[in-house]
Order: structure tokens, then C-alpha cells, then sequence
């Protein structure tokens, strides 16, 4: 277990802070510094290098930098994170670094003290009766990183420091350091997602398709993914063409019919069936009930 005490040295940096709240979501991610994620609603698999973390409102996960990780959203409700990404020791030279996704950079070498947490991925557990309190710490925090006002860096480092304590204090896991060490199998899935994603998802994407693009037998690569991230191979490419599908229809730019041929589907039956199955609802339902949502809230407030 990490030692609290340990945090009473610490002068943080918060690099950003921001509310993601979708219908459904999925993802993958390389961070360039630690990230705090408290989930307000819904739940998720976070898959941090191959090891699964199953998480729900209340939850609360911390992962060092540059551990890539997985999100998949699996409940019907929209899905609400709290995220800040910070660092342990504010420095002039780690303040230069931008706030961005590091799967495709160079990594820079991370400074022996921002090592605070042993290099482990923290989960806690907020008590039902506190979720309250955490989540107007973090609404009055965020107020403060968006406003340029005085004493803003002193409030923004104490309100910091609060929630990793409170963190810490209600951990219920830690994964220690050999969790950074990357399977051969978790590569192949890095790989495929990598794939995936690269893909003209208009085109003719199958299981088999993404195995031989990246060496391996469908069989082998359907059973890995059902191993590491409980979904299908098949449904995996299904949520990365709807997740797309949803961007499409939030741009404004085309219709229903336009949306389900530039994502792969064969027919609007065919791709208003799949979006409800994932989604919950039609995709005109969709357009109706989400068209003004931002794809990433900076400030909200319930």
C-alpha cells in the first residue's frame, strides 16, 4: 500500500482538467503525465497494459505516465468522468510539455521524483455518502484552473493534493511496478487496436482482415481480446465504427444514411439496429437528444 505520507513533500502541477461525458465511449491512450479519473456515472473496463480494472461510479483510478490504456464503456447510461492530469513536482521544463495523447511521440524520461506512487496504478473506493463532497471539490476546482484568478496556482495545488489523499485513503488496489512490462498478447491487441483505427472504416473490415494486417491468426486475436477486454474482437470494431458514427452525426455535417455508409454498414436497417443495440437509442434519437453535447465539457455544472 502507498504510504500518504509520502504526499506531504509533494508541490503539484496540474497540466489539465476537463469533464468527458458521452453515451458511450471507448478509447486508447499513452499520457504524457498521471492521470486522475473519478467516475460520476455509469461504468467501464480500464485495461492499463494488459491488466483489467472494472470500475463504476465511485471509482477512482490513477495511472502514471505513459502506461497505455484502454477504456470501454459498458452501460446503457451516458458515461461521466472527472479527469485531471497532473504532475507530482511542478518544474519550468515539464511545464513546456503540452497536453497530448503520446502513442505515436517519443517519450521523454519521466523524473525519478514524479515516481511518488512507485509506478503502481491506484484504484479507490468513494464511500456513497462522500461522492458528494468529491465531486464538488473537483467542480470548484475546475472553476479555478479555467479562471486567471489571484492566488489560482496555490488553490489549484492544495485542491490537488486534497483529492490524491482522499484517493489514497479509500484505495481498495494497487498494481505495482511489473505492471508496466507489456505481454506479447497485450501488443498484439495494442496492435490491432492500432490497426483498427488507421482502418477506412467504409471499407470491408473483418476479424480476419485485422489479424492478417497484423501477422497473427483471427482465432488467436479474437480469443486475446475476449481475454484481456471481455468483448469481442467482432463488437470491438463494431463500437469503433458507432463511436464514429456518433461523431459524424454531432459534426452537423451529414444525415443518418451518410453516417452508416462512411462507417462500413451495409444498409441504414442494418446500421440503425447495430446503433440502437450499442447505443440504446436510434440515431435520429441520437441527433435529437445530443446534438448540442460537446465531444469534451472543460466547465459543467449539474
Amino acid at each position: 500500500m502507498i504510504d500518504i505520507s509520502r504526499l506531504s513533500q509533494i508541490n503539484p502541477y496540474i497540466r489539465m482538467m476537463k469533464l468527458q461525458k458521452e453515451a458511450s465511449y471507448s478509447g486508447k491512450w499513452e499520457d504524457i503525465d498521471n492521470v486522475f479519473t473519478y467516475i460520476a456515472v455509469g461504468n467501464a473496463d480500464f485495461v492499463v497494459n494488459g491488466i483489467s480494472y472494472r470500475l463504476h461510479a465511485g471509482s477512482i483510478i490513477i495511472i502514471p505516465p505513459y502506461m497505455t490504456h484502454v477504456i470501454i464503456s459498458n452501460s446503457a447510461e451516458p458515461f461521466v468522468q472527472y479527469i485531471m492530469h497532473f504532475d507530482f513536482y511542478e518544474s519550468e521544463e515539464r511545464k513546456e510539455l503540452a497536453h497530448k495523447n503520446m502513442l505515436e511521440e517519443e517519450q521523454p524520461v519521466i523524473p525519478e521524483r514524479e515516481c511518488v506512487l512507485d509506478d503502481s496504478v491506484i484504484v479507490s473506493e468513494i464511500p456513497e455518502a462522500e461522492r458528494n463532497q468529491v465531486v464538488l471539490r473537483y467542480l470548484n476546482l475546475i472553476q479555478e484552473f479555467n479562471e486567471n484568478k489571484p492566488g489560482r496556482n496555490l488553490i489549484l495545488k492544495a485542491g490537488c493534493t486534497e483529492l490524491l489523499v482522499n484517493a489514497l485513503r479509500n484505495c481498495v488496489e494497487v498494481k505495482e511496478k511489473s505492471s508496466r512490462k507489456k505481454t506479447k498478447s497485450w501488443i498484439h491487441i495494442e496492435n490491432a487496436m492500432e490497426y483498427i483505427m488507421n482502418c477506412d472504416l467504409a471499407g470491408d473490415l473483418t476479424n480476419e482482415g485485422v489479424a492478417k494486417g497484423i501477422g497473427v491468426s483471427a482465432n488467436y486475436l479474437t480469443s486475446i481480446f475476449q481475454m484481456y477486454l471481455g468483448i469481442s474482437l467482432h463488437k470491438y470494431i463494431m463500437n469503433v465504427r458507432i463511436e464514429h458514427a456518433q461523431q459524424l452525426l454531432l459534426s452537423g455535417k451529414v444525415n443518418v444514411t451518410e453516417a452508416a455508409d462512411m462507417t462500413g454498414f451495409s444498409s441504414i436497417h442494418v446500421f440503425s439496429k447495430t446503433f440502437k443495440n450499442i447505443m440504446g437509442i436510434s440515431p435520429s434519437q441520437f441527433m435529437n437528444e445530443t446534438v448540442t453535447r460537446k465531444k469534451e465539457v472543460k466547465f459543467y455544472v449539474d
